[in-house]
């Protein structure tokens, strides 16, 4: 009979497998996630035309323990150089990393020891009874429940106030075939115009022929423009490509993909988890700053300090 206590995370983003990686050897760990797959904010999309990112376009490390993460992950250095518009400069990119297979491969490999279960939306949890339910109608009861979930998306299932200063911008996401004759000095761009916060090519996921480009409206537009068409939102996009890579070429629209809490602010709280109960506790980057290295340090962190204080 199992007698360790059993955790269930909700999420398979960063946070969510930081945390996990944590604590699956001193407790029966759980993950549930609403999408097929890992990933989170760290989201590609396989299309015939090739891999896209609609997500984190890289990830940069400070800390020791997060550099050993994206080394024993295969993480690789970014392929080019990047220019702020704005500013008129190249932008440092030495520390900037990405996942040979996707951003998403960081995670990708944990498959193979953390119990996760995919396709398993969360809709409430019952902290009286200690149980999840879940959108397919099936139920799970935990000892401790950790969200990792964007924080109003945690706010909606829980019953308990979660109490944060944490705000979010949603981010409205395009992939393009640049099909044809370019000529672009960088590899990426920054701060386009007031409409376009990031323009970065694909193609280190995607050898071949063609240009392979995701763009990022700006925080702003994103949250102007979230229910446009994405016809409109193609014309946006073509004036900002046109104006930035120059040559003869054809833009072909791959997809667009709309976060509705993508960016978080910096957390002026100074605490890497929120606890809201004895028993319930939610993890982010969020927490802490808008960057893939805080969602790591948030769930590691959280896992921690259960295990020095319940295990």
């Amino acid at each position: 009979m199992n007698s360790r206590p059993k955790i269930v995370i909700l999420g398979a983003g960063m946070s969510g497998i930081a945390c996990a990686l944590r604590l699956y050897k001193n407790f029966d760990v759980q993950i549930f996630e609403k999408s097929k797959g890992v990933g989170g904010r760290l989201c590609a999309k396989k299309t015939k035309e090739g891999l896209f990112h609609f997500g984190a376009q890289y990830c940069s490390a400070q800390s020791s323990a997060f550099q050993n993460f994206l080394k024993e992950n295969d993480a690789k250095k970014f392929l080019g150089s990047s220019f702020d518009m704005n500013t008129n400069s190249c932008i440092d990119t030495h520390n900037y990393f990405v996942g040979i297979n996707g951003m998403h491969s960081f995670l990708k490999n944990y498959n193979q020891i953390l119990n996760m279960h995919f396709s398993q939306k969360a809709i409430k949890v019952d902290e009286k009874k200690k149980l999840v339910y879940f959108e397919s109608g099936n139920t799970e009861s935990y000892d401790i429940v950790i969200s990792s979930l964007p924080l109003p998306q945690a706010q909606e299932i829980f019953e308990a106030e979660i109490e944060h200063d944490a705000t979010f911008n949603p981010c409205i996401s395009m992939g393009m075939i640049l099909k044809g004759q370019t000529h672009n000095e960088h590899n990426a761009y920054k701060n386009i115009d007031q409409d376009i916060s990031w323009l970065g090519s694909s193609k280190f996921y995607n050898p071949g022929d063609n240009e392979t480009w995701v763009l990022q409206f700006s925080p702003q537009t994103s949250l102007e423009k979230i229910n446009n068409s994405n016809n409109s939102l193609e014309v946006i996009c073509n004036d900002a490509v046109q104006h930035t890579i120059k040559g003869k070429y054809e833009i072909m629209h791959c997809g667009v993909f709309k976060w509705k809490y993508a960016l978080c602010k910096r957390s002026n709280l100074e605490k890497k988890f929120t606890s809201m109960s004895d028993n319930s506790f939610a993890i982010g980057d969020w927490n802490i700053s808008p960057r893939v290295e805080s969602a790591y340090i948030s769930g590691s962190e959280l896992g921690k300090f259960l295990i020095e204080t319940r295990s």
